[in-house]
Order: C-alpha cells, then sequence, then structure tokens
C-alpha cells in the first residue's frame, strides 16, 4: 500500500510554492546517470573530481560577494589585532576596539564598529567565520546585498540598544559588571549577522523557518544563559528584531496559505532532530564560560582557569578555619578548579550530554530516558547545594545564601533542565527505538559495579590513611564529602571543602573517582546507543529471513519497525501483527513457507484466543480469505491493488496517453532515472529525499500514517529499491521505493510503496518513474508489478458466514451482509472520507488505474462482529498511532474553512 497522494498530484498543476529545500546543489555524478549506455570518455579527457567542486564554490563566491566580503574583513581584522597584540604585549582584544556603557555615554561611538568585527578570543573565528558564511548566504540570497546591509543595520542598532539595556538591569549588581563597564568588551559579528538570518526566514518553508528558529534561539539562550556578556543579550536582541521585521516584510498570506500552515505539523523524525540539536546546543552551552569574564550555569566555574586569579593557599586555610566571607567562597571555587579531578569530573558529564544528545537525534528510548534522569538530578544538585547545605553546615548560611546570589545560581541552573525534561516528555513518541535487555543489563552492571568499587577505595584510602589529609576525616565526614567526588565543581562554589589530600596516593584517589566512574558511564551509554539492535530485533530478523523464502505482493511490509510476530511450531512461517484494543491486527497475510499458510491462520487464531485477544487478518487476500470464511470469519473489502504485468507493458492507444506524455516531457526537460538502494545514494540525494519527505508530512493535518505505509525509514533496507528522477542541474524532483516478493527463494516481482515529489516538480513526473519502472522489471522479466493499494479506497461489503449461520442471517446466504459488517463499512468509508482531502487514497485510486493494472481486492476478515467498534479503533490506531485529539480539532478547523 501507499502512503501518499503525491501521485494523483502529479497529474495536475504544480503549486507555485518555495521548496523545502535549496533546488540547486553541487552537480554529482548520479544527475548524469542515464537510461541508455552512454559513451565511454577517454581517459585523456576526463575531469579532475575536485574541479567541478572548484567551480562549484567559485559560483558561490560570486552570487554571495557580500558574505564572502564580510567574512574574509572579519577574519583579517581579527587575525591582524591578534598578531599585534601578541607583539606589543597588549591584552586581546585591545583597549580601544571595546564598547563599553562609559564610552558611549561619552559619545565615543567610532568604537561600536571595531567592537562588532572583533570577537572575544582569536579561536572564536573557528565558529563565527562559518556561522557567518551561513547566516550570511541564506539572507544575501533571499534579499541580495543592499537589503541585507540595511536589515543587519537596523537590527544590530537595536540589539544593541535592547541587549545593553537589559544586560544592566539583569546584572548592574555584580561585581564584575563594574569591571566591564570601566573597561570595556567587545559585540562579536554574530550580532550583524544574526538579524538578516531571521528575517529570512520568514521567507522559507514552515520546515526551514521552524529549523532557523529553533537553532538559532538554542544558540542564543546558551550563550546569554552560560555566559550572559552584554554582547551576548545584544544577539539575542538584534534576532529578535530579525525575527519582527522578516514578519512584517513577509507577504501577507493568502486565507488557503494561513489556514493550510495552521494545519502543517512537525513530523516525529524532524522533531527528533531539533530535540537532539537542541539538547547538543544546551550541553556545549557550559564551554563558553571559559572564554567569558561572567561565569554563569552549572560548569561556569571552569572560566576561572582563563582569569588572573591564582589560588591562595595561606588565605584558602584560614577560610577552613574561619569560612564565611566573599574572598573564602572564591577561594573555595579556585581550589576546586585548580585540582585535574574537579576539572575533569566537570567536562565528563558535558560529554555524557553530548552522547545523550546523539542518542535523541538518533531517536533512542535510552536516550530520552537519560536526558529526563540527567536533567533532573541537575535541578535536585541546584537545590541542594545551593539552599540546603548551605543552610544545614553553617549557622550563617541563610545569609550566605543571600550575599553570595546561591538563589539566582539555583534558579538559573535549574531552569533549562527543567525545560529539557518538558521538551523530551512532550516529544516522548519521537523515540521509540530500544536497546537490547542484555545490553542493558551489562551496562548499567558496570556501571553500578565501577560505582561501588570507587566508594569503597575512597573510605579504605580515608580509613587507613587519615593523616595524610589536611583534616584527619572521620567516616561520618568521608560519607558527606563522598558525593562532592563525581558532582561538577560548579555546584560547589559555596560549599567549604571539608579536607584536603595532603599526598600524593590520597590526591590521586580524591580527585580519580570521580573522573574514573564519568568515564565508565560515558563509555557504556555510547556502546548502548551505538548498538544497532533494538528490542524484538532477534524477531525482525527471523521475520526478515523467511520473507525471502515465499511470500505475496504486500508480505515484505511485516518485516518493518513496530510489528510482533508469531512464528509457526516448525519455525519455517511467521505473521506479523499489532495489538491494540485488545485486537491483534494482522499485516497481510503468513509468510515463509507456504505449505504451512492454511494451518498457520488456524494457529494464529487459537494463540490470539490465549491471549484474549480478537484476531483480525488485515489486507489478506482473496484465497486466504475463503480459508478464513470456512473458519468462520467475516470479510469485508478495504481496498483494492493493482497489479500490472511487465511482459505485457506497453504504451499504444489512447487510454495511455497521458503516460506517454510524461515520458516525453521528462526527457525533454533532461530528467532522467536512478535506481539503486537508499544507503548506496549520494549522500546529497539522500538528503534531498528526506527533506522532500518531511515537507510532504508536514503539509498534512493529521500524523503521517504508518502501519502499510511505509516511510523514510523503510527506505533504509538494502533489500528496498530506490528509484528517483533527477533533473539535469541534480535536484530530486521526485522519488519511489519498491519491495521485494519472493517465492521460492527468488525475487518474482515488486510492490510499489514510498511516493513523494516536490510541490513544483514538472507535472508528469510520477507516471514517469512508474514507466520506466515498468520497462526495467519487463527487461529483467519480472512476474509482476504491483502499484498496491490505496487504503480504504473501493470499500465495499462482502460477509461470509458461518457454516451454522451467523447472528443476523438466516445462514444460507453466505454473501448476505450483516448490520455488523455494515457498520463497520460505514465507520471504515467515513474514516476515508474524512481524510480524503488530507491523503488523497481515492485519487490515488484513480491516478493507478491510469496503467490499466488487473484489480485485486484485499481484505479485512474478523470473527465476532460484537467487536466492530474495537477492530475499526484498531484500524484507525495502527495507521495513526501519533494522532492527538489536538490533532483531530485541527484537522476539523481546517476542513471547516
Amino acid at each position: 500500500m501507499n502512503e501518499t497522494n503525491a501521485a494523483n498530484a502529479a497529474t495536475t498543476p504544480a503549486r507555485q510554492t518555495k521548496p523545502a529545500t535549496q533546488t540547486k546543489s553541487t552537480k554529482q555524478t548520479t544527475q548524469t546517470t542515464p537510461t541508455k549506455p552512454t559513451r565511454q570518455t577517454k581517459p585523456t579527457r576526463q575531469t579532475k573530481p575536485a574541479k567541478p567542486l572548484v567551480h562549484d564554490v567559485v559560483r558561490w563566491m560570486r552570487s554571495h560577494p557580500l558574505t564572502v566580503a564580510f567574512a574574509a574583513v572579519t577574519l583579517i581584522v581579527n587575525l591582524g589585532v591578534a598578531l599585534w597584540c601578541w607583539a606589543t604585549g597588549s591584552p586581546y582584544p585591545p583597549l580601544f576596539a571595546r564598547i563599553s556603557y562609559r564610552r558611549l555615554a561619552d559619545g565615543m561611538v567610532y568604537v561600536v564598529p571595531m567592537a562588532l568585527l572583533l570577537t572575544a578570543h582569536p579561536l572564536r573565528l573557528l565558529v563565527d567565520i562559518p556561522a557567518l558564511l551561513a547566516a550570511g548566504s541564506v539572507a544575501e540570497s533571499r534579499f541580495g546585498a543592499a537589503k541585507t546591509v540595511w536589515i543587519s543595520l537596523i537590527c544590530s542598532i537595536g540589539g544593541i540598544a535592547a541587549g545593553m539595556g537589559v544586560s544592566v538591569m539583569a546584572n548592574g549588581h555584580l561585581p564584575v559588571w563594574r569591571s566591564l563597564v570601566r573597561f570595556g568588551y567587545v559585540l562579536g559579528p554574530l550580532t550583524l549577522m544574526v538579524g538578516p538570518l531571521m528575517a529570512a526566514s520568514a521567507f522559507s518553508s514552515l520546515m526551514w523557518r521552524r529549523r532557523v528558529r529553533i537553532v538559532t534561539y538554542a544558540v542564543v539562550a546558551a550563550l546569554v544563559l552560560y555566559r550572559g556578556e552584554p554582547g551576548d543579550y545584544c544577539i539575542a536582541f538584534a534576532a529578535a528584531f530579525g525575527h519582527l521585521l522578516g514578519y512584517l516584510m513577509a507577504p501577507a498570506k493568502t486565507d488557503g496559505e494561513r489556514a493550510a500552515e495552521n494545519g502543517l505539523r512537525v513530523t516525529r523524525l524532524e522533531t527528533r532532530k531539533m530535540v537532539g540539536v537542541i539538547s547538543a546546543v544546551c550541553a556545549l552551552g557550559p564551554l563558553v564560560a571559559l572564554v567569558s569574564p561572567v561565569h554563569r550555569g552549572p560548569l561556569s566555574t571552569l572560566g576561572l582557569l582563563m582569569g588572573p586569579n591564582r589560588l591562595d593557599y595561606g588565605r584558602l586555610r584560614e577560610c577552613l578555619a574561619t569560612g564565611g566571607t566573599a574572598d573564602c567562597f572564591l577561594q573555595y571555587r579556585i581550589q576546586r578548579v585548580s585540582m585535574p579531578g574537579g576539572v575533569i569530573v566537570s567536562v565528563l558529564p558535558l560529554l555524557m550530554m553530548l552522547v545523550v544528545a546523539y542518542g535523541l537525534y538518533r531517536g533512542r528510548r535510552l536516550a530520552a530516558w537519560l536526558s529526563v534522569v540527567l536533567n533532573a538530578c541537575t535541578v535536585v544538585m541546584a537545590l541542594l547545594y545551593c539552599f540546603i547545605f548551605p543552610v544545614v553546615l553553617s549557622p550563617d548560611g541563610m545569609r550566605a545564601l543571600v550575599m553570595h546570589g546561591a538563589v539566582r545560581t539555583a534558579f538559573a541552573t535549574a531552569t533549562l533542565p527543567l525545560a529539557c525534561i518538558v521538551l523530551v516528555a512532550v516529544s516522548w513518541r519521537c523515540f521509540p527505538l530500544t536497546v537490547r535487555r542484555d545490553r542493558l543489563a551489562v551496562a548499567a552492571g558496570a556501571t553500578f559495579a565501577t560505582f561501588v568499587a570507587l566508594c569503597a577505595l575512597y573510605a579504605a584510602v580515608g580509613a587507613l590513611r587519615p593523616h595524610e589529609f589536611s583534616t584527619p576525616p572521620t567516616p561520618a565526614v568521608l560519607l558527606a564529602d563522598l558525593p562532592q567526588r563525581f558532582v561538577p565543581v560548579g555546584f560547589l562554589n559555596g560549599l567549604t571543602p571539608l579536607f584536603l589530600p595532603t599526598s600524593t596516593l590520597t590526591a590521586v584517589v580524591y580527585q580519580g573517582i570521580g573522573p574514573v566512574f564519568w568515564t565508565v558511564a560515558v563509555l557504556v551509554t555510547l556502546w548502548c546507543l551505538m548498538d544497532s539492535s533494538t528490542a524484538g530485533r532477534q524477531e525482525r530478523h527471523r521475520a526478515s529471513q523467511l520473507v525471502q523464502t515465499d511470500g505475496e505482493s504486500m508480505s515484505f511490509m511485516g518485516t518493518w519497525d513496530g510489528n510482533r510476530y508469531w512464528f509457526s511450531p516448525s519455525g519455517r512461517s511467521v505473521i506479523a501483527y499489532r495489538v491494540a484494543y485488545g485486537v491483534a491486527l494482522t499485516v497481510t497475510g503468513p509468510f515463509g513457507d507456504r505449505a504451512e499458510w492454511s494451518r498457520d491462520l488456524k494457529d494464529f487464531a487459537m494463540f490470539c484466543a490465549e491471549h484474549s485477544w480478537t484476531p483480525v487478518f488485515y489486507s489478506v487476500h482473496g484465497e486466504q480469505r475463503d480459508e478464513l470464511a470456512a473458519m468462520g470469519f467475516a470479510s469485508l473489502d478495504v481496498g483494492t491493488e493493482m497489479v500490472v504485468s511487465p511482459g505485457q507493458w506497453q504504451t499504444r492507444g489512447k487510454k495511455w496517453q497521458d503516460v506517454r506524455t510524461a515520458i516525453n516531457k521528462a526527457k525533454r526537460e533532461g530528467i532522467v532515472d536512478v535506481m539503486c538502494p537508499f544507503d548506496e545514494a549520494p549522500l546529497g540525494v539522500q538528503a534531498q529525499i528526506v527533506d522532500i519527505s518531511e515537507q510532504w508530512a508536514e503539509e498534512k493535518s493529521l500524523p503521517e500514517m504508518k502501519f502499510t505505509l511505509g516511510g523514510v525509514d523503510e527506505l533504509m533496507d538494502r533489500r528496498v529499491r530506490l528509484l528517483y528522477a533527477v533533473d539535469g542541474e541534480g535536484t530530486v524532483q521526485a522519488v519511489t521505493s519498491w519491495l521485494p516478493t519472493w517465492r521460492d527463494g527468488e525475487i518474482v516481482g515488486w510492490t510499489l510503496d514510498f511516493m513523494r515529489h516536490r510541490p513544483e516538480s514538472p507535472n508528469g513526473v510520477m507516471e514517469f518513474l512508474i514507466a520506466r519502472m515498468a520497462e526495467r522489471l519487463r527487461d529483467e522479466g519480472a512476474e509482476f508489478m504491483s502499484l498496491s493499494a490505496a487504503p480504504l479506497a473501493g470499500i465495499s461489503v462482502m460477509e461470509f458466514a458461518a457454516r451454522d449461520g451467523d447472528e443476523g442471517t438466516d445462514g444460507n446466504d453466505p454473501d448476505a451482509p450483516d448490520s455488523g459488517t455494515v457498520f463497520l463499512q460505514h465507520v471504515l468509508m467515513a474514516v476515508a472520507d474524512i481524510i480524503e482531502p488530507v491523503y488523497g487514497f481515492h485519487s490515488l485510486f484513480r491516478f493507478k488505474k491510469k496503467f490499466q493494472p488487473e484489480e485485486h481486492g484485499v481484505y479485512l476478515a474478523y470473527p465476532d462482529s460484537a467487536k466492530l467498534p474495537q477492530i475499526a479503533l484498531a484500524v484507525v490506531q495502527s495507521y495513526l498511532p501519533d494522532m492527538k485529539p489536538a490533532d483531530v480539532s485541527r484537522f476539523v478547523k481546517a476542513m471547516s474553512r
């Protein structure tokens, strides 16, 4: 079956909308792949592989002169100033290039341009230059050079004014802010480019608009929360002004466009990618504190390593004896980061969060759990070490909390982790991939054993060598200090060290147990998240082996993710199914050893009875429907499969006019078809296919359908053929996927599944791809080419009563439908009619008929009419597992306009 209305759209005029992705990319070798043999090029005239790439880079530079010039000036100025500072021994950035409140008040506006060009550290160029090139190219492509300049000026001036004002209100009371007011700071070139980027996002497709804004705001939030320099506030407000300016500049949407956009949704794939990116940005945020004089967030204490402060051991000893003043708190912080173990313990949790972000990006359920747990631990640690411990351990703890900003620190530390917890929880369904239980058990056991062993080692050293510490620790003191060995030092800023090591051995144990534990935790987590196996993978693997023995045209769908499997007693055949509302809904009939299929139907029904499930066979063909009817099952026609015989393929006659026109048009426009597995396609082609699919799915007001409808994830199987249409510029215009069918271990036919095309692709491109597939299969000698079936299209009722007669019939007419069957028919027909404007299954049904196929019915067979309401819910749940009440409400509103 096919999950798209893209095919019928190919026969109507394409909408004039902007593409979801850039329609021009670097030329790739696949764009010239012809359908006919090409002439052999002489070796002496072969083009060097790097030459086309160089031409593309030169062409890009010529089309973005402003961006290239600005990036070059920024690079030259920063490197030149850095060399001058190094030669003269001056600090970087130099004083004459810094902006400050006092200088602006004195009218020294001339320092603003230099403050905008310089970065806070020369190494920042490694990040800022690529960011400038990316943001500038997007804005300049949309607006041109002149308009980009004035948009940049408006946003940067507004951002500087608002950002500096808000930064004073937020942090003006801090001692370090007085130094910034006096000596100044730089703003950075990103302040100039973030506004045009956000303005340009308003003119992009919804998918790219969402990507640009989410990533940009995530980066800006990390800068403000973890570093908090005035320049970061300026960047944040420049982005906000660009967002607003883009909204005002973008053309007004028509009622139809507005209604369509209100119904757009985010797919699972897009959601998990965005969550992963946001998590990675938040994890990397603490690193910006390393080069900042303003230290915020859990790991901001690491920034002291980059500053002029040095540990005063004499003052530290006095603080350990008396404690309480602000200078003592500073000495505690410096003391902790002066130890390599404290630094490593602060960095490794950051690495853990990056590993978790990778797992979220890949859709791992374990990563979602770890993200919630780690962020919750951050919140708990913030509360403990900022509120509980200072009050308990110091009689003057409450005053210290107020004096040293613990309340504010706890709030800033806990807010972002709480937001991450909410984000992951809301998108929980986007992380369905699980890890094998045996691997999880090994990882958990290794982590727990390491923790216990390290704690025992620490306790043993403290008990056996108490005099090798500054203060001999008692068992209670050792127990109280133990958690601090595993906690990032940023949480311990206001906590007095209970004792310090004075020998090499105690120093190694004191500083080493935390890094060892976090190293093991990171490695075992990465080991789990990189595991290619998931829960049920062994069963899926067995089913994938059996489908290559024998099956029907849609049996391959039974190997997809989300299915359970029942294996015959011999293990030579299998039935794929899903359970919802007490109904075991199969994905077509049995596959594997054909001799067992008849027995499998009965055995699976008994298996379901043992589990108190109602067996329902979905998308079975006529032969199995008849066998189920003999068992007392009623049946319902749920679609019509379209089957083409490649051996008889021809396009002569009036009925084939549309197909002939599509083929000829594709040839005139230089479009060729390319066939390969997904993982053998060039990376640029893969990215375009994913973007085409994402844009198609987001334009639907209901979630992407599953069950017997494949998506991008189902393209990854190497056994699936990908046939895509690519034009002379390397732009993928449309794509189809084809599922194999085996008989006696040999492939005998292929079934159409995935169909997508760009909104602006030429009319008839889908007809072209299907016709080319038929020609390819004709040359290969395939027995059939199935165009699959449009789900819930062409429904009709056919009742097969039990031998003894079913309730509601006289027992003599096997074709007389009972009231229950009519009810289910009406429910499914209503569902089909409701979602027709979204998925267009009836239009797809008519589109496939133009290929003059043979029509074969597919059926739903069920044993008990009393279960019809549950069966209807199970079918809808299987096709739309992610549908929520909000989706239904949004869809109804869109339909009522």
